[in-house]
């Protein structure tokens, strides 16, 4: 090879050393494959086997079922139809979620909250039926019983009917709720613990709660700043109090927290935080346990986990 030939490969040679030295793009890596695209991915795994299937055979009859955890429905002959008034067709089939527990309250992604007013949680449950040739049916003059499972005591007889309502998040939408119109009765005496019985239900998201007034001169506020994941499009953080069923997502950004409400939380309440971020896609999360003296700011640092982990820790959680 004569000089020239030399010449010319060394310098295509350097050439290709200078692109590869100085292409970022190169030395990048393969993206990164997310676990998690954002927190609803998450909330719908650990939530998907809470649908329940149950089925009415013959609705031209009066009928009752019941759900695994306790809710019964009570529907009178010939009380489903399609939506344009026409006979359903049997079997019916129901589908039936059951939320009574501060975890699945959190697992679920929902608050108890009303706009920014506390809620004392006595149930919540969503509930479709259709028929054998898949249309969606109407219900007329269906009852719901749910079984006093939660911590409500003094608020029994103040409770009320409300309906889902998405209230926004840096993360996402979080079921919330706003008020209703349905009937709701409490009987101290029925089942295990009392019961209550909502009157003529409609599909859909079904709330029974009391409002939480706040003594005046307790009501109070705080913050959570999660240093490893400031990135609120991909953090939340919820609280569950002690005392009642009463939990909050903590849905404001302040500078580099999540703030409650001003005002709807009690001084000297105790309760949980739950924190849960995504960092490159990988689910993370943490606990505390924390008392509320009034404006504090609360650090939590997540770490990642599995959804088995982070299901295990809210289903303990009462």
């Amino acid at each position: 090879m004569n000089s020239m030939s030399m010449m010319a490969v060394l310098a295509i040679v350097m050439l290709g050393f200078y692109q590869c030295t100085n292409d970022d793009p190169l030395f990048s890596g393969f993206p990164t494959e997310l676990d998690y695209v954002n927190l609803q991915e998450v909330h719908d795994e650990l939530s998907v086997s809470d649908t329940v299937q149950l089925t009415i055979a013959d609705p031209t009859i009066e009928n009752t079922i019941s759900g695994p955890k306790g809710t019964r429905f009570i529907f009178p002959e010939n009380s489903l139809t399609t939506q344009g008034g026409g006979v359903a067709v049997a079997p019916v089939k129901v589908e039936l979620i059951e939320v009574y527990k501060r975890g699945e309250i959190i697992q679920r992604r929902i608050q108890t909250f009303a706009t920014q007013n506390p809620l004392v949680s006595g149930g919540m449950f969503w509930i479709r039926a259709t028929d054998a040739n898949g249309d969606e049916l109407v219900f007329d003059g269906v009852n719901a019983i749910l079984p006093y499972k939660t911590d409500a005591a003094g608020f029994e007889t103040d409770i009320q009917h409300y309906l889902g309502s998405n209230q926004t998040a840096p993360s996402g939408n979080i079921l919330s709720w706003t008020a209703g119109t349905l009937v709701v009765t409490f009987d101290g005496g029925a089942g295990a613990n009392g019961e209550f019985t909502v009157e003529n239900v409609k599909p859909d998201w079904n709330h029974i709660a009391a409002v939480y007034a706040i003594p005046a001169g307790e009501e109070t506020q705080f913050a959570v700043s999660v240093p490893n994941s400031l990135d609120f499009a991909f953090t939340e953080v919820f609280f569950a109090l002690d005392n009642f069923t009463i939990v909050g997502a903590l849905t404001n950004v302040e500078g580099e927290t999540l703030t409650t409400f001003t005002g709807s939380v009690p001084t000297n309440a105790t309760g949980k935080i739950v924190a849960i971020a995504l960092l490159e896609g990988k689910l993370n999360f943490a606990t505390q346990d924390v008392t509320i003296t009034g404006d504090d700011l609360f650090v939590v640092n997540v770490s990642e986990g599995t959804t088995a982990e982070l299901a295990a820790i809210l289903n303990a959680m009462n």
